[in-house]
């Protein structure tokens, strides 16, 4: 653990100072330690740090609470602590945003700008995996994640040498990459080249019946990582919504799967699908919970593929009805997984209990249910689908050192909070009437 002397300035979301003095400093993989010669010890995650900006033999970090610490008149050995100090943060950071287990296809160092919903400026590094890219800002900004497949766009402007990126309404402009500008530009279009292929023969192998002009077409709906209307989907051929349960609804699963569709609303179903990849399997200690829980057998907690196709997890969220065959839909959506790994049925509030009644309204019930389901869609590709930092109590994230990571996502990331917060409960699948038992009593609840 490095060790090093120096001053600090503990300071107040207002700029106060609360804190000063001679220091001793400490840190590790996950946390920092500064020890002042008077009073108590400060001890961090370093995940619990925005960001890290080191310069003019200062360093300046910011903390999620607001406040502010810094660190001076740390000597010869400054530029190898701050070096070594920023590479824990920007690896601790990775880490709370669950991209650690995932293939590195190159670190840039770059200037970056946005606009939209997110807001990062100034200096970062730029972090690209095999499906997602991460933003590690140093100077204004909380470091963020993308899928690749929700960025829409690049544009590489030669004159210049300004690549910019655009997902939805998020812009982020990415400049003095120097020399690596183009190696950066390439090495993103391979990867959601790459991507893209990998969906196509995905969807071909799930839907062999689509000529090439409708499996494109399906592939513009359906994205990896994302899910579809099955309504629209069946607009693209008819034969698409009874494909997908047919043949990604593992025979297992299948009663599970028919008795939500009997109690969700026609026409309103959706699906979705990820690419499985080695890096998805979950460390040992995460990937096994005691047998109460959903990920009870000896294997990953990442989703299985099915024996005889591609290696992809495949999911549907259906809103259930408020009758059996009401067109009306309930608060309610249900997650199911339906390969191998769907262990569990989850199930979440469509909108706040205050909106209910907006469901009844024909003209504001679909809109409804798709914004809530793209959201909660939305969440679970930037969780990589993990469901642990979905199901478990706020206690268990705050107090069990193992999950830790997850509560500092589920502060960092307010779409986390919000997905949590309408968590209604999960149904195990150990048996078709054990499950149903475990469904009625969450509805009852909603009801």
């Amino acid at each position: 653990m490095p060790e090093i002397q120096g001053k600090f300035q503990y300071l107040a979301p207002d700029g106060a100072l609360s804190q000063e003095g001679p220091c001793r400093l400490q840190f590790d993989a996950q946390t920092l330690t500064l020890t002042p010669a008077k009073g108590a010890a400060l001890a961090f995650d370093l995940g619990d740090v925005d960001n890290i900006a080191a310069a003019d033999y200062e360093i300046r970090l910011a903390l999620y609470t607001g406040r502010k610490i810094l660190l001076r008149q740390l000597g010869r050995p400054f530029e190898t602590f701050a070096h070594d100090l920023s590479e824990a943060y920007r690896n601790r950071t990775i880490q709370c945003l669950l991209l650690e287990d995932m293939d590195e296809a190159g670190r840039f160092p770059a200037s970056v700008a946005s606009s939209g919903n997110i807001s990062v400026s100034g200096p970062a590094e730029i972090r690209l995996y095999r499906s997602n890219l991460a933003v590690l800002p140093t100077a204004q900004g909380m470091a963020f994640q993308w899928r690749l497949a929700d960025i829409d766009d690049v544009n590489f402007d030669a004159d210049r040498y300004e690549v910019t990126l655009q997902s939805g309404d998020d812009c982020l402009k990415v400049s003095r990459l120097a020399k690596r500008t183009e190696e950066f530009v390439d090495r993103l279009r391979e990867a959601m080249n790459a991507l893209a292929t990998q969906t196509a023969q995905a969807l071909h192998a799930m839907l062999p019946f689509l000529d090439p002009d409708q499996l494109q077409s399906c592939a513009g709906v359906l994205r990896e990582g994302h899910c579809a209307a099955l309504a629209k989907l069946a607009a693209i051929h008819k034969q698409i919504p009874g494909a997908l349960s047919a043949n990604a609804v593992d025979a297992n699963l299948k009663p599970y799967y028919d008795a939500l569709v009997a109690r969700s609303v026609s026409g309103m179903g959706y699906a979705g699908f990820k690419l499985i990849r080695h890096e998805d399997a979950e460390p040992e200690m995460e990937s096994q919970d005691s047998p109460t829980q959903e990920e009870s057998s000896p294997v990953t907690a990442a989703p299985d593929s099915d024996a005889t196709g591609p290696e992809t997890l495949y999911w549907f969220l259906l809103p259930l009805a408020a009758t059996p065959g009401d067109s009306t839909p309930s608060n309610v959506v249900a997650w199911e997984a339906s390969s191998r790994s769907g262990r569990a049925t989850y199930f979440f509030r469509i909108v706040d209990p205050a909106q209910k009644s907006q469901l009844a309204d024909p003209n504001r019930a679909a809109s409804l249910v798709e914004s809530s389901v793209r959201r909660l869609s939305r969440v679970l590709a930037m969780l990589n689908f993990r469901r642990r930092p979905i199901y478990l109590s706020d206690d268990e994230l705050a107090t069990d050192p193992a999950f830790h990571r997850y509560a500092i996502s589920a502060r960092r990331l307010p779409e986390v909070r919000e997905v949590r917060a309408n968590f209604l409960g999960r149904a195990l699948h150990t048996s078709p009437e054990a499950w149903q038992t475990q469904v009625d009593n969450i509805l009852a609840k909603t009801s």
